[in-house]
């Protein structure tokens, strides 16, 4: 039995094991109102650095500071999906609470997170459990 097991182990791919956590960045940079969506230009793209784990925390940062929260984790279809209103941006200045919704296509390794006017297409890693 132990034998089948330790197998089992180890013919296990990296890409089987589930992730603890997610980061994610940005390429380009999207603005969305209620008039319509724009991309910026490449030289004024503001770059995000996101963070999100399977326990419910996330955190997405832009400029000085971050949006940070936690919520529910929902899991559907090899999608995960982070939504969190009035979330706190986190920094020496202070700034605007906003919703914030993330989510993550495991297979793909592709997102999109909407916070504040930012509604914005990112490339997704797994994080190691440690991370964050």
């Amino acid at each position: 039995m132990l034998k089948l097991l330790l197998a089992a182990i180890m013919t296990t791919s990296p890409a089987e094991i589930p992730p603890d956590a997610w980061t994610c960045n940005n390429q380009i940079e999207v603005w969305c109102t209620a008039d319509g969506c724009a991309a910026t230009e490449e030289d004024e793209t503001t770059p995000l650095d996101v963070w999100a784990s399977r326990g419910g925390r996330f955190s997405v940062c832009a400029y000085s500071g971050c949006w940070e929260g936690e919520t529910a984790l929902v899991e559907t279809g090899g999608r995960l999906l982070w939504a969190a209103d009035n979330v706190p941006f986190l920094s020496g200045r202070g700034g605007p609470n906003v919703n914030v919704t993330l989510v993550i296509i495991e297979k793909e390794g592709v997102g999109f997170v909407r916070a504040g006017g930012f509604a914005t297409p990112l490339l997704c890693t797994r994080a190691t459990p440690d991370a964050g």
